[in-house]
Parts: C-alpha cells; sequence; structure tokens
C-alpha cells in the first residue's frame, strides 16, 4: 500500500513538472546585423506573377518549367530526402509516446537436488509498456528539433526548385540566343556572299583588283567558320535543357524560336525585409537556428534525472494447460540521474550552444547573399539598358559608315579595305547587341529568381504517370 502512494506521488510530482523548460528556446529569429530599409537603386516600377516566367508569355516555356519540376532527378532527390526527414520526424515524436510490446516466453531449466535432475518448466505471455515523463522538456524538444528538420528539408527542396526554374527559363533563352545567332549569322554569309559578286562584278569591268576580291572571300570565310560553333552550342544546350527536364541529352527539341519576347517592364524589387519570408533559402537557415535552439534545451535537460514508468500483465504457469489460469501484473516506476560524467553532458551542453551560435552566423550570410543577389542584379539590368542603347546609336552609325565607305570606294575615293572594315563592324556591332539582349534577359531571370516568391510552397510530388501526391 505504501508503494502504490509512493508510486503515485511521485507521478503527480511528474505530471506538474512535465510542462517546466529549463531553458528558454528563442521564439523569434533575426539576423546578426541590420537589414537595410531599401536597396541602393530606386528602379522599377512593374509587376511580376508569382511564377515570373509566365510574364514572358511563351507558353512552350511554361510547360517546360512544369516539365522540370516534376521529372528533375534533382528534385526526385529532394523529395527522398524530404521522406527521410519526415520518418525521423515521426520516430522521433514517437518517443513522447508510451512503448507497448507483446512477450512471450518458454523456459526449460533442469538443477540438480542431491544429485537427483530437477525438471522445470515455465510458459508465459503478456504486454508490457513502458513510458518515460519528460519532466525537463528533453523528448519535446528533441521532438520539436526534428520537426523544424523537417520543415528546413522541405525548403531546401523549394529552394531547388526555384533554382531549377531559373535554370529552365536561362537555358531556353540561351537557345533562341544560339539559333538568333546562327539566322543572324547566315544572313550576314549571305548578304557577304552578294559584296563578293558586286566585287567580283566590278574586277570584271577593271572597277576592283584581284585583292579586292580575295578581301572580301576572306570576310565570308571567316563568317562561315562560325557557324559550327554557333550548332555546336546549340545542341549542347539542348543537352543541358533535356537532362534539366530530366531526359536523356540527346533527345531532339524542335522548333526552337528565333526571336526574344517582348520583356515587361522593370519589376520594383519591394523593401529588402520582404527576402526573409520570400526566399526558402533564407527561410531554412532561420528555421535551422531554431532546431538547434532546441537541441540545447534537450542537451540541458540531459543532466537532470529521467523518470520512467513501466508495467507488464500477463499469464505465466509451468505448463500450456495452465497458462491462463495465473494472470501476473506488475507497474514500476524508476528513476535515474548521473551523479558523475567526467563534465561529458556538460561539454554537450556548450556544443550544442556553438552549434547556435554558428547557425545564426550562417542565416545572417544567407541573407546577405539574398541581398547582394538582388543589389548585383537591380545594378547590372540597369546598366545593361544603357548598353543595349549605346548599341543601338552604334549599329545605326554603322550602318552609315558603311553605306559612305561603299560610296567613297565606288567613286574611287578610298580602297575596299575602308568597305570591309566598316561592314565587319557593322556584323560585329549585329551580334553584340543580339548578345545584350539576351544577356539582358539573363540579368531579368537573375533578378526575378533573387526576388524570391511563395509560389514554392504550393509544388507536390508528382509520379510518373503525373498524379500529384
Amino acid at each position: 500500500m505504501r508503494y502504490n502512494r509512493t508510486l503515485f506521488l511521485l507521478l503527480v510530482v511528474a505530471l506538474m513538472f512535465s510542462s517546466c523548460s529549463l531553458y528558454k528556446v528563442r521564439k523569434d529569429v533575426a539576423p546578426p546585423m541590420d537589414i537595410p530599409d531599401e536597396y541602393s537603386l530606386k528602379a522599377g516600377k512593374g509587376t511580376i506573377p508569382e511564377r515570373w516566367w509566365e510574364a514572358f508569355g511563351d507558353e512552350r516555356l511554361n510547360a517546360l518549367v512544369s516539365e522540370a519540376l516534376s521529372a528533375n532527378l534533382d528534385i526526385a532527390q529532394a523529395w527522398a530526402r524530404l521522406d527521410q526527414s519526415d520518418a525521423i520526424a515521426v520516430k522521433s515524436a514517437s518517443s513522447r509516446l508510451p512503448s507497448v510490446t507483446f512477450e512471450g516466453s518458454t523456459t526449460r531449466s533442469r538443477a540438480y537436488v542431491s544429485s537427483d535432475p530437477v525438471l522445470t518448466r515455465q510458459h508465459s505471455l503478456g504486454l508490457a509498456a513502458s513510458y518515460e515523463i519528460d519532466l525537463w522538456g528533453r523528448v519535446r524538444s528533441l521532438d520539436m528539433a526534428s520537426r523544424l528538420d523537417s520543415v528546413a528539408v522541405r525548403l531546401d527542396l523549394e529552394t531547388i526548385a526555384m533554382s531549377l526554374s531559373a535554370q529552365v527559363v536561362q537555358t531556353w533563352f540561351s537557345l533562341i540566343e544560339q539559333t538568333s545567332q546562327m539566322g543572324l549569322t547566315q544572313t550576314q554569309v549571305d548578304a557577304s556572299a552578294t559584296q563578293l559578286d558586286l566585287v567580283k562584278l566590278r574586277f570584271s569591268r577593271g572597277l576592283a583588283s584581284a585583292l579586292d576580291i580575295y578581301q572580301q572571300r576572306r570576310q565570308l570565310a571567316a563568317l562561315k567558320a562560325q557557324i559550327p560553333l554557333i550548332r555546336a552550342q546549340i545542341n549542347i544546350l539542348v543537352h543541358q535543357l533535356n537532362v534539366l527536364l530530366g531526359k536523356s541529352p540527346g533527345e531532339p527539341l524542335e522548333n526552337i524560336p528565333r526571336e526574344f519576347p517582348e520583356i515587361w517592364a522593370m519589376p520594383t524589387p519591394g523593401i529588402p525585409a520582404d527576402l526573409l519570408t520570400r526566399r526558402p533559402d533564407v527561410e531554412a537557415a532561420r528555421i535551422r537556428v531554431e532546431a538547434a535552439d532546441r537541441r540545447v534545451a534537450a542537451a540541458i535537460s540531459e543532466r537532470f534525472p529521467r523518470i520512467t514508468i513501466s508495467a507488464s500483465k500477463g499469464y505465466g504457469a509451468k505448463s500450456f494447460a495452465d497458462l491462463f489460469d495465473r494472470m501476473i501484473w506488475n507497474i514500476t516506476g524508476g528513476m535515474v540521474a548521473t551523479i558523475y560524467d567526467g563534465g561529458s553532458k556538460s561539454a554537450e551542453v556548450e556544443r550544442t550552444k556553438a552549434v547556435v551560435e554558428e547557425r545564426v552566423y550562417a542565416y545572417g550570410q544567407v541573407v546577405l547573399a539574398a541581398l547582394a543577389e538582388v543589389e548585383d542584379s537591380l545594378e547590372r539590368e540597369v546598366r545593361q539598358v544603357e548598353y543595349v542603347n549605346r548599341l543601338g546609336e552604334q549599329l545605326t552609325l554603322s550602318e552609315k559608315t558603311l553605306d559612305e565607305a561603299y560610296n567613297q570606294y565606288t567613286n574611287g575615293l578610298s580602297d575596299y579595305l575602308t568597305v570591309l572594315n566598316s561592314l565587319n563592324s557593322l556584323q560585329q556591332t549585329q551580334r553584340e547587341l543580339l548578345t545584350a539582349r539576351a544577356t539582358f534577359i539573363s540579368y531579368r531571370i537573375a533578378l526575378c529568381r533573387s526576388l524570391g516568391g511563395t509560389w514554392t510552397g504550393e509544388i507536390k510530388r508528382e509520379n510518373q504517370t503525373g498524379e500529384k501526391s
């Protein structure tokens, strides 16, 4: 009777203190530095949809991004890692519930009494349960840490999805750039071939020299030499896009556009603090600080006594026939406390605190990197627009220069080298302008990606048949 009262009092005390915490975990994790109120460049008045690539108005591109998000193998690996993390979280949560086992045994023993053998049999069958009373919050802290780990892994998956979408869009527009370069180069080859015919005609009339013909042939040959390199780049980009889509690199991709779409007005970047909630990589770094902080609480709790309760109920007898005639039950309360461990548990507390400090700084570094990405993207896009405009002016002047050089040449006021140099300058400017426009789109892609978004929270796993699970 006294044992029952003692056990009852132990349970009451344990339950009274089970919600106590020896360590106050941080609720709101802030970066270890100040966040500016605004970006250095106050550019942009446009808006973008959450799925920003849709603003390009390219249905084929939209389909490619959707396909990549469901079939890319990096995404598939991320889903598998999330499954692992979720399983660990479930396993950790199970520690907060009683453990119930089924037990059965048969024992046969022989002893000798005065040199005479005595044979003994014992059979038992029953259930056993055990439960640790989370007096200091150790189990609860580990459970919450595992749950937070799982959230962070999900955010890692969303970070991969955000980067993947940008990679697909970038590769697609790089393909458009190269096919446009192929078309432009072919047009320049045709123009140079026509120019060669004109030089030959003048030569036949004694108005040009053989040197003029050789110079023009050399210029035409140099243009043709670019075509294999462009074709190789197109094929390589097709390979890269197929890999992003989870396909064999060699699968063909037909009907690639040769013109860039209209680009909408530069989007407003908002305020820097928005990145704390719109960037999954930033949020994941913050969540990992919280998880590490929970493990500090668990480590501190490890230094205090553990209380466990175990109980069993079953049957036991010397023969199977009598097994259910005799019921046996017991309940046990136990406490384990460390008196001396050479400082092991104290060292573990210090280690976990250092992990928190490390992750706080890691969080700050991720925030700084995100801010730098936006600042860099803004700066690059604004300056690239200026560069494209200057190239447009240069192109206009190159066209006029070529016209004037050809007029002077036909009137005998200059040699053909002046025409050739003007033609080369014009064609080079045309190629540079095309590349500059493609670079401008790349910077827009980088800006959209760096600003983050909430669309990644909506992505779901899709199996090979396309069903969402």
